[in-house]
């Protein structure tokens, strides 16, 4: 089969080139075509590396790594490959133990997309991994259930295979949150998402971004999700009605206390926070506007 490999980096020079040739030897080993491209983000020598390696390079143009990995995707799907399939550059993933086991349920039919986790068993993780980091890891799982219901264990594993019709159908809002986006939109669009135990291995060079910002990265997802999911027009919507009802219960309570008279100039603080009332609640109305605008010409962009 031919199988399209999209490598997302930024600055990962120093283990792209391992993470090609490894990927280049199990798929040939299998017996499959293999074509690999890196989403490039990176601002040192990623990039020639990989050439070097006989990847093809998309870049990312400091859009960040999420826009990257969608301009990545994207060109893949346009080589009329098999299978699709991401890995990680930063040489944390199993790749020669384990591209067998991502592959198998996509070539048998089972599945449309194959997401790796790290928590479905015991030992798959083999270094220390902090605290607080798999905390943010449940918070960003606790979200992706809430939205689609699947028992997910993990929200960002290393390795993914996906059917190709998944990726030409992606569609995109933030750009950062791909890993957990492209999960939800396969979702939304009735593919069948199965997720299977993922061994991770110790990072030889440099440090995890994500990792790193696990509060920032559920900082970006949560109001991505919360768009995607159109649930802000409700929110913003009931919260701008509900501050103008206050104010003109106020204003209300106001003329009662007046005898119905317009001689109000003796009521100016209840009269301006009715104002702030009436400013805040169409300001809501605008950015639930403006917010559902913005989702629908970024789908239709991207």
């Amino acid at each position: 089969m031919k199988v399209a490999v999209v490598i997302p980096t930024r600055n990962e020079s120093a283990t792209i080139g391992e993470v090609i040739g490894q990927v280049n030897s199990t798929l040939l080993a299998l017996g499959h075509q293999c074509e690999i491209f890196v989403a490039d983000d990176s601002h040192d020598d990623t990039r020639q590396v990989a050439a070097a390696n006989g990847a093809t390079i998309v870049r990312g143009s400091g859009e960040g790594l999420g826009i990257a990995m969608f301009r990545g995707l994207k060109v893949a799907a346009d080589c009329k490959p098999d299978i699709i399939m991401s890995v990680d550059g930063d040489g944390q993933a199993d790749i020669v133990a384990e591209l067998p086991r991502f592959l198998e349920p996509i070539i048998s039919g089972t599945a449309d997309m194959v997401l790796g986790s790290r928590f479905k068993e015991t030992g798959l993780v083999d270094y220390r991994y902090r605290l607080k980091n798999r905390f943010g890891t449940r918070i960003l799982v606790g979200m992706l259930h809430r939205r689609t219901g699947l028992p997910l264990t993990d929200s960002h594993g290393g390795i993914r295979a996906m059917h190709p019709e998944v990726v030409k159908e992606l569609e995109m809002i933030g750009t950062h949150t791909y890993v957990q986006e492209t999960i939800v939109d396969a979702y939304e669009k009735g593919f069948r998402i199965i997720e299977i135990a993922s061994r991770w291995l110790p990072r030889k060079h440099g440090k995890s971004r994500v990792v790193q910002s696990i509060p920032r990265y559920v900082l970006y997802t949560l109001p991505v999700l919360l768009v995607r999911s159109g649930k802000h027009i409700r929110w913003l919507y009931s919260m701008g009605l509900l501050a103008i009802t206050l104010a003109f219960v106020i204003f209300a309570v106001i003329l009662a206390q007046e005898g119905f008279t317009y001689a109000l100039a003796d009521r100016l603080p209840g009269l301006t926070l009715v104002g702030l009332l009436v400013t805040t609640g169409l300001q809501f109305f605008f950015f639930g506007f403006v917010l559902q605008l913005l989702k629908q010409i970024k789908q239709r962009v991207g």
